[in-house]
């Protein structure tokens, strides 16, 4: 039997492609391994969103030609669609395959096998649920709800990978929940590149998606929702607001503003301005007031100067989020942004740094206001022999000590101490 062994670089959605291209090859007669060595055929599933990502893409691809040279190469992804030239000057005999073609992953497969390689590339609209999916989680299942977005930020090369806002029908997605309950799964993700947008080229809307699965998938479960543009958060704003109401939802909000400053937005052409950020996120916390809400930054932008920089600091220090992802700005290949002369790396990783602590500061002191708290959380990972993690209805994330087995367990906790990870706590009887 051929062994197949898949590393995933990346988001959610990258997470959910490799689970397809697993649910598919292990259909089909494959084995799939969990130890590079092990294998016949290495797939490397490729993201570049961001400079270091590519850069680790790029190692990880050179070091497996370097150390397993009879091995059979295929690389996935984004970068396999949006740079492909890149992976063949230093994987010339790899098979390539983009997000559009991961159903053909078989076919390619089998053919690299016989001595033909193949290159599945270009944008095609495929509905990627109820496809085949072998899950590398027992409690978390992932759920795509669409592919490409419909932004244009002057920065993102995501894009050329991702192509314009493809929805999956709404039937599709609240059948496919609807199994992953009956499978056991607990913890749901509804991702995409911008879930916000979801359904808008179809006249639907993430509200409606969210209520058809709350309304026709019963049971004790959680959904999260993934990370959401301000730009088309503010068109649904009201209805998401209240479709929050759902137990099933989890209180949660990733919400990636990258820049306070107005005139930073505006070239990074990302369609809203601070005041809009500030409406949501004053909306969200007036009707679920333990809200998290997580954020992303860009740290750098060319166009950006100290005024700028002052402004995205001192507004992190106000709205006081749950979680910052700060990323110093890297040019991407064939965006707006790259034409632009970069600002001086000593500046940029200063602004970072700057950023990076204030974030932090304010995330632990978040997680101090729930010492003491008392109530459940679905235990969804375990750390180690006897550490595991779980989130309370706000996703906020506590760790747990049990010499039993709880993984995937609604269980009952107390808050006791803050950490950078989380809330320490204990098991309440």
């Amino acid at each position: 039997m051929t062994k197949i062994y898949i590393k995933t670089y990346g988001c959610s959605a990258n997470q959910s492609d490799s689970e397809i291209m697993a649910g598919i090859l292990e259909r089909d007669g494959y084995l799939i391994v969990s130890n590079e060595k092990e294998a016949d055929v290495i797939i490397i599933n490729t993201c570049i969103v961001k400079s270091p990502t590519e850069e680790k893409v790029r190692h990880e691809i050179e070091r497996m030609v370097r150390e397993y040279p009879n091995k059979k190469l295929v690389v996935a992804g984004c970068m396999a669609e949006a740079m492909p030239e890149k992976i063949l000057e230093i994987a010339p005999k790899a098979a390539l395959i983009s997000p559009f073609n991961i159903h053909r992953i078989s076919l390619l497969v089998n053919k690299l096998l016989k001595g033909r390689i193949l290159h599945f590339l270009g944008k095609k609209k495929i509905d990627k649920v109820l496809m085949p999916k072998k899950t590398f989680s027992k409690v978390i299942f992932i759920t795509q709800i669409a592919s490409g977005c419909m932004g244009n930020c002057s920065y993102c090369a995501v894009k050329l990978a991702k192509g314009p806002l493809h929805s999956f029908p709404i039937e599709k997605i609240v059948k496919e929940v609807s199994i992953a309950k009956q499978r056991g799964f607990k913890e749901i993700w509804l991702t995409s590149q911008d879930t916000a947008c979801y359904g808008f080229e179809k006249g639907k809307s993430l509200p409606e998606l969210i209520k058809e699965i709350c309304e026709r998938v019963r049971g004790k479960y959680f959904l999260r929702i993934g990370m959401m543009n301000p730009k088309h958060v503010k068109s649904i704003l009201d209805e998401l607001v209240e479709v929050y109401d759902y137990a099933q939802v989890f209180k949660f909000l990733h919400l990636p503003i990258q820049s306070a400053s107005d005139k930073v937005l505006e070239e990074m052409n990302r369609g809203y301005t601070k005041k809009d950020v500030l409406e949501i996120i004053r909306k969200f916390r007036k009707r679920h007031p333990k809200i998290t809400i997580w954020t992303d930054v860009i740290a750098g932008y060319p166009t950006e100067d100290e005024k700028d920089f002052k402004e995205t600091l001192n507004f992190l220090k106000e709205v006081r989020f749950d979680n910052v992802f700060v990323s110093k700005f890297g040019a991407r290949p064939k965006t707006e942004a790259k034409k632009l002369k970069p600002l001086p790396s000593q500046i940029v990783k200063e602004r970072s740094r700057i950023l990076s602590s204030v974030a932090r500061k304010i995330s632990l002191e978040k997680n101090r206001e729930w010492i003491n708290w008392e109530g459940e959380v679905l235990v969804d990972e375990k750390v180690s022999d006897y550490l595991y993690k779980g989130r309370n209805f706000a996703y906020k994330c506590f760790i747990i000590k049990s010499r039993e087995e709880i993984l995937g367990r609604f269980v009952r906790v107390r808050g006791e101490k803050e950490s950078f990870g989380g809330i320490i706590s204990s098991i309440l009887l």
